[in-house]
């Protein structure tokens, strides 16, 4: 069950690393960072074991779970440049395969090198929505995953993603426009802290002067 926790997450992070390397991985330092701590730490019978037990789940976390975040960020902001290139190609070619090979011809980024790898799977055997299936296992991004599924169902029934899509990326712009929001929402605070700071730096100064001189 770890093993397979750990894999499903080493997939969305676009890495081609099995989940037993990592985790002997993790093991093996986990073990030499104990036995530093135990030898050379005053206290270290105490400060071994908790420390280790923390860096253990630590790990997963900086590596895997902050990393499939950043990646999640990634992807959908290269929606926003890949996705309206693929809508053009659709009403260009009406052929899913051949939009997302002129898609990905035109724009290089993050999806774009997901979608190359499902063109490289067609043209070795697969089927498309086979592709697009494994592709959509892989990726992080329910939004993604969501027009991933439109593109599968387009493919099927022959239905128009032209609007399930731009809801999809919508729905990031929007998000992207609240961070930004919420950024400069902030700004104040950030600069009545630092005033805060700069005038108790100012009075420690003044009061060491006149302690001082």
């Amino acid at each position: 069950m770890i093993d397979n926790r750990i894999q499903k997450k080493l997939n969305y992070m676009g890495l081609k690393v099995d989940s037993k390397v990592f985790n002997v991985m993790r093991l093996i330092s986990s073990i030499i960072l104990f036995a530093f701590l135990l030898i050379f730490i005053d206290y270290g019978y105490i400060v071994a074991p908790l420390t280790t037990i923390v860096y253990y789940f630590f790990v997963e976390y900086a590596i895997l779970n902050l990393g499939i975040k950043k990646r999640i960020e990634i992807l959908e902001n290269d929606a926003l440049e890949f996705m309206p290139i693929f809508i053009i190609c659709m009403k260009n070619t009406r052929n899913i395969k051949n939009a997302i090979n002129m898609s990905v011809g035109v724009v290089s980024n993050e999806l774009s090198l997901e979608f190359k790898k499902v063109i490289k799977s067609v043209e070795l055997g697969k089927s498309l929505d086979e592709a697009l299936n494994t592709m959509r296992n892989n990726i992080p991004s329910e939004i993604i995953s969501n027009i991933l599924i439109s593109i599968i169902e387009a493919n099927r029934l022959g239905n128009s993603i032209n609007e399930s899509i731009n809801i999809q990326l919508n729905y990031i712009k929007e998000r992207n426009n609240k961070k930004i929001v919420n950024k400069y929402k902030i700004v104040p605070f950030k600069l009545s802290i630092i005033s805060v700071i700069f005038v108790f730096i100012m009075l420690l100064f003044l009061m060491l002067f006149y302690l001082y001189v």
